[in-house]
């Protein structure tokens, strides 16, 4: 799966006040798939994907992107397994203001040591419009 989650349980906290997010969700997403999550607001759609994404940890349960649980990672590992095998897509444009929209779509690269492969950024851009 690229994407595993059994058992996920999710409690925000709030003073002696507590909000069920999730209660023992599970559910995979394979390599290769669109999945569509929707629900009215409130009802964790959020916080299901920030879990996914390794963005949020659960309360409980265990959360897999690529067989690797997220749980048993540090938050360097996890930054890096983000980095590596994960990509977001915001509601909002998250953009560097001060970078070109070429530096923005090659950012990740560079955090992550690499420089992009001649044409690479330029393809990407081509393919979005």
């Amino acid at each position: 799966m690229a994407v595993s989650l059994r058992d996920v349980r999710m409690i925000y906290r709030s003073g002696t006040r507590q909000v069920l997010a999730l209660d023992d969700v599970n559910v995979d997403f394979p390599p290769g798939t669109f999945s569509a999550v929707m629900g009215p607001s409130g009802s964790g759609k959020s916080t299901l994907l920030h879990c996914a994404a390794g963005l949020d940890r659960p309360t409980g349960g265990v959360v897999s992107i690529a067989g690797t649980p997220l749980g048993d990672l540090d938050e360097t590992a996890l930054t890096r397994l983000r980095r590596d095998r994960v990509g977001f897509v915001f509601q909002a444009f998250n953009l560097v203001s001060s970078l070109s929209a070429a530096q923005n779509v090659a950012l990740p690269l560079r955090l992550a040591g690499r420089r992009p492969a001649a044409g690479e950024v330029t393809a990407a851009l081509g393919a979005v419009g």
